[in-house]
């Protein structure tokens, strides 16, 4: 297992204490660069359920959108914004006008239509849902869908409810790889997919283990997914509101559930 380190020769890697697992790693094979900060994440229920990358540099926007079209991913979650407090952690790989075409080299990406997602409760998740249409050289024009979460603080968690788990539900719907970034891509990222994977482990006859030790095979695919206290905690917290409204969990817990619901709103307060 060797990660690749950022001073790669094509400058492709983000930040440079976040390198690239060389095993799952993403190979791009229908573009001019093969190299993408990217890997598959298995699941349960998938063996390439997610690929978790980084966010686009300016120089790697058309390889994101070769990997798009290579592996047919039409779910694309986006966990980040563009700046967030005065720093720039996204380049702009995909229009945010209708039929405004953006152009990276020979790839074209055209945004269709957007409109926010629509939960089924009140949350104060804002989820921006926008049909992107891809052309790249040599390939049939690819549609997707990119789901844009606009609220999650970097390094923080959102108000936990059950936003991811209705949002994963929608993203899941095709088997193709959903492709997931926040800025490193181990973060808010991680915590999306270790929410999944514990939500298919429920439909699993074996015995279930601690999270810690599903983080710890996530990140033999993932170097460093989940990056503070607070996204660990945010996961148990998302995990047990579902089992508590799935009726997994019998009455008598609820003193303990409430007691954690307590201490985890007091701990993440302000992040």
């Amino acid at each position: 297992m060797t990660a690749f380190v950022a001073a790669i020769p094509e400058g492709r890697n983000r930040y440079k204490d976040v390198g690239c697992l060389d095993n799952d790693r993403v190979i791009i094979k229908i573009g001019p660069v093969s190299y993408i900060h990217a890997n598959y994440v298995s699941t349960p229920m998938n063996a390439k359920r997610f690929i978790c990358t980084q966010a686009p540099l300016p120089k790697t926007c058309a390889d994101f959108w070769y990997m798009v079209v290579q592996e047919k991913s039409v779910a694309i979650l986006m966990l980040c914004n563009f700046v967030e407090q005065n720093a720039k952690k996204c380049a702009e790989y995909f229009p945010t006008e209708e039929d405004s075409p953006l152009d990276f080299d020979d790839v074209q990406v055209i945004m269709k239509k957007q409109e926010q997602f629509p939960f089924p409760f009140e949350t104060k998740v804002k989820v921006m849902v926008r049909q992107l249409q891809v052309t790249v050289p040599g390939q049939p024009t690819h549609t997707c869908q990119h789901y844009h979460w606009m609220d999650w603080p970097d390094r923080g968690v959102p108000e936990a409810d059950m936003a991811p788990i209705v949002l994963l539900a929608k993203l899941k719907e095709n088997t193709a790889p959903i492709i997931v970034h926040c800025s490193a891509g181990i973060g808010r990222t991680g915590s999306i997919v270790l929410i999944e994977h514990s939500m298919e482990l429920l439909h699993q006859p074996a015995p279930l283990l601690e999270i810690k030790d599903y983080l710890l095979e996530l990140r033999k695919q993932r170097n460093n997914s989940i990056q503070t206290e607070h996204q660990y905690l945010y996961i148990h917290q998302v995990l047990l509101l579902y089992l508590k409204k799935a009726k997994y969990l019998d009455d008598s817990v609820t003193p303990y559930l409430d007691t954690f619901t307590k201490e985890y709103v007091a701990a993440t307060r302000g992040f």
